[in-house]
C-alpha cells in the first residue's frame, strides 16, 4: 500500500512538470461573435473555444478575456470591470484532445466600433505552486449602429415654414403628375394655383404633385461643433445628429427614392477614414449606410466648409441637399449660402438655432424639437 501512495505522489510530481512544461503546447483558443452589427440594446452571443490537441491533459486553465465596459452581460450581475474593459474569466480542466466551448449573451449600450482585446490564459499544476501565462493577440470588432429618431416627431420647423414634416416635402414634385390638391403655404408658384378649388375651399389651394425616382437626394452629416472642433466636442449633440441622420435615410428607403451620403467625420475602419456614398437604394445600400453612420468618430477629417466645398466642385446634380449639423456657425453661412444657390432644394437641420435667422428663406430649416 505504501508503494501505491510513492507512486501516485510520483505520477502526480510527472503530470505537474508535464503540465507547466507543455501546457500550452497544442493549446487552441478563438473566439466567434455571432453578428458583427447590433442595435443599440440587441442581443448578441460571443462563443469562446479551448481546444486541447495533445495527450496529456491540462490540469487548470484560466481563460481571462477582455470586453469593452460599453457592453452588458445579460446574465452577470457584477462583471469585473477596470481600465475601461471588462474581464470574463474562465476555469477549466482539458483532457487529452478535448474541446471545450462557453456561450455568453451580451448587449451594446453605445453606439460606435467596439473592440474585444486580447485574451490571457494562464496554466496551472495540481498544486497551485507553478503557473504560466501567455497573452494571446486576438481583436475582434463589432458596430453597434446608432438609434434612429422619428423626424416627425423630433423637429420643428424653423420660420415661418410649416406643415407636416416629411421627405416628401423635400424633393421637387414633378409637375406631370397630379395627385390632387393642398392648401397653398406662398412657396409655390403662383401658376400651380387651383382657382377652382381656391373658390370652392374660400382659400387659396395648389395642385399637389407626386415626384418620381428621377430625384436623388445627398445627405451631408457634420460633425464639427467649434472652432477648432477638439475645443469643444458636443458629443450629445453629435449623437442626436447621427441619429437624425438615420432617420432621414430610413425615410427615404422607404419611399424608394435615391439617397447618398457624405461627412466630414473620420471613419473607424472604412476607406482610409473618408466617407462619400453615392446615391443608390436598396437593403445593401442601406446597410451599408447604417454600418458607415456607427463607425462615425468625433475626429474630423476636414471642416465643414471643406465638405461643402468638395460637394459643389463634384457638381453632382443631386435634387436635393440635407444637410444636419450639431449647430450653425459664424463660418458656414457663406458657404451654405453658395449651396443653396447652386442645389434645387436646401434642407437644412440643426440642434441649435444660432445664426438660422442669418440663412436665406429660400432654405428650409428645422431644429431640434425640445423635450
Amino acid at each position: 500500500m505504501l508503494w501505491f501512495y510513492i507512486l501516485i505522489l510520483i505520477f502526480t510530481f510527472l503530470l505537474n512538470k508535464l503540465t507547466i512544461k507543455y501546457g500550452f503546447k497544442g493549446i487552441e483558443y478563438y473566439r466567434k461573435i455571432s453578428k458583427t452589427n447590433v442595435e443599440i440594446g440587441e442581443e448578441f452571443k460571443i462563443t469562446m473555444i479551448v481546444e486541447n490537441r495533445k495527450p496529456l491533459p491540462v490540469t487548470f486553465l484560466k481563460v481571462t478575456e477582455h470586453f469593452p465596459d460599453s457592453f452588458q452581460y445579460k446574465f452577470k450581475a457584477n462583471p469585473i470591470q477596470t481600465s475601461g474593459y471588462l474581464y470574463h474569466d474562465t476555469n477549466m480542466f482539458l483532457m487529452p484532445y478535448q474541446r471545450i466551448k462557453r456561450t455568453y449573451t451580451m448587449m451594446g449600450r453605445e453606439r460606435g466600433v467596439h473592440i474585444l482585446r486580447n485574451a490571457s490564459l494562464s496554466v496551472g499544476d495540481f498544486l497551485g505552486s507553478n503557473t504560466e501565462y501567455r497573452e494571446i493577440e486576438y481583436l475582434q470588432e463589432l458596430v453597434v449602429l446608432p438609434k434612429s429618431l422619428n423626424i416627425a416627431e423630433s423637429l420643428v420647423a424653423y420660420g415661418d415654414y410649416n406643415g407636416d414634416i416629411s421627405v416628401k416635402r423635400w424633393i421637387i414634385d414633378d409637375p406631370l403628375m397630379t395627385i390632387g390638391i393642398r392648401e397653398y403655404t406662398g412657396r409655390e408658384p403662383q401658376k400651380y394655383i387651383h382657382w377652382n378649388s381656391s373658390l370652392r375651399y374660400g382659400k387659396l389651394m395648389v395642385k399637389n404633385f407626386d415626384f418620381t425616382t428621377d430625384n436623388n437626394v445627398m445627405l451631408i452629416l457634420n460633425i464639427e461643433s467649434s472652432k477648432p472642433f477638439w475645443a469643444d466636442i458636443n458629443k450629445e449633440s453629435i449623437e442626436e445628429s447621427i441619429s437624425l441622420s438615420r432617420g432621414v435615410i430610413e425615410e427615404f428607403e422607404k419611399e424608394k427614392v435615391p439617397y447618398g451620403f457624405a461627412t466630414n467625420s473620420q471613419i473607424n475602419g472604412f476607406n482610409y477614414g473618408e466617407s462619400l456614398i453615392y446615391p443608390g437604394i436598396g437593403t445593401t445600400h442601406l446597410d451599408y449606410i447604417l454600418e458607415t453612420l456607427g463607425r462615425v468618430s468625433y475626429n474630423i477629417h476636414y471642416s465643414f466648409e471643406e465638405l461643402i466645398e468638395k460637394q459643389m466642385r463634384k457638381n453632382e446634380k443631386h435634387t436635393t441637399y440635407i444637410v444636419i449639423t450639431p449647430k450653425v456657425l459664424s463660418s458656414y453661412i457663406e458657404p451654405v449660402k453658395r449651396l443653396n444657390k447652386m442645389a434645387n432644394r436646401l434642407v437644412l437641420i440643426s440642434l441649435d438655432c444660432e445664426n438660422l435667422d442669418l440663412l436665406d428663406d429660400s432654405i428650409i430649416k428645422y431644429v431640434r424639437e425640445k423635450e
